[in-house]
């Protein structure tokens, strides 16, 4: 009976003897090692969830001391922003000493709106009004690519806010200023993404951009006059296609173009109407003084 397995069943009759070969040893031996090698993989595969739970509460306390640091740093942020908007006020309410100083001082019982709402300009206050602030196209209009406001950048791939109107344009076609002024920057502005950029300074807190050029013609410092050619259309910088990137700055914060690009003298009100941010008050205050100023003390109407 030597390499095998004796197994006696008996019953009511007797008893019966079996015989097993080696075989049925090795596979229930095969049995015991799967089911002991399945307790250690159980084990293994505890301590590792083990390690990988320690490991994930790690991860969350980084993640709330990131948490906090950010809402410290939003914090600081929305302080900065406080701060600069109640400088930006101050510049605001130098336009209301602008008023004073020519005479005009506001009259603080009307809105802007009933303000401005029958105003009537000289063909001489228009001719100012028109020469100090931007109005009109800045180069010949084949379309808007991109408007005014929130949008996802066609190149980043993420929501940011676009401060300016694109204005579709081939390369090399003539770009002009929208009103006079002084070159403030002429160059490429990597930092923007703007490529070959030109500022001007058209002072009275406007200024314009003018962005994506192919290339400048004015250096800074220059003084221009509107309708000058500053540069010609290109794609330069953060750019998918050539076109245009026009911005109106009114102390340092961007306004729509759009209703500049559509402000004819024709209809003038309707800017007062649609643009809020600008107090149109001062300006035509300011383009009433000039406009006396400019005309001969003998061909004023008299002084009763």
């Amino acid at each position: 009976m030597r390499h095998r397995f004796l197994i006696t069943v008996t019953d009511t009759n007797g008893f019966r003897q079996y015989t097993l070969s080696q075989i049925f040893k090795w596979i229930v031996l095969i049995a015991a090692l799967g089911i002991l090698s399945a307790g250690v993989a159980a084990w293994l595969y505890l301590a590792w969830l083990e390690d990988a739970y320690e490991e994930a509460k790690l991860r969350q306390k980084v993640l709330e001391r990131n948490i906090r640091l950010l809402e410290n740093d939003i914090g600081n942020l929305n302080l900065q922003i406080e701060s600069r908007q109640d400088a930006l006020d101050r510049l605001g309410d130098r336009l209301t000493d602008l008023e004073i100083f020519v005479g005009e001082k506001p009259d603080m019982n009307f809105s802007t709106p009933t303000r401005l709402e029958n105003v009537t300009l000289s063909a001489v206050q228009l001719a100012l009004l028109f020469s100090i602030v931007p109005n009109g196209e800045p180069l010949p209009m084949e379309g808007i690519t991109s408007a005014f406001g929130w949008r996802k950048h066609p190149i980043k791939k993420r929501r940011e806010f676009h401060p300016g109107i694109d204005l579709r344009a081939k390369k090399r076609k003539p770009v002009w200023t929208t009103a006079d002024g002084v070159v403030e920057y002429a160059g490429y502005h990597r930092r923007s993404g703007y490529g070959n950029l030109v500022i001007i300074d058209h002072g009275f807190g406007f200024k314009t951009y003018y962005g994506h050029l192919r290339k400048t013609s004015v250096r800074k410092g220059d003084t221009v006059v509107k309708g000058d050619i500053i540069g010609i259309s290109g794609n330069t910088g953060l750019s998918t296609a050539p076109h245009l990137h026009y911005e109106i700055r009114f102390l340092t914060r961007p306004v729509n173009p759009y209703w500049f690009i559509k402000w004819k003298k024709e209809s003038y009100q309707i800017i007062f109407k649609k643009v809020k941010q600008v107090p149109w008050e001062s300006f035509i205050a300011l383009t009433s003084h000039m406009a006396a100023q400019a005309i001969p003390p003998s061909s004023r109407p008299a002084q009763k």
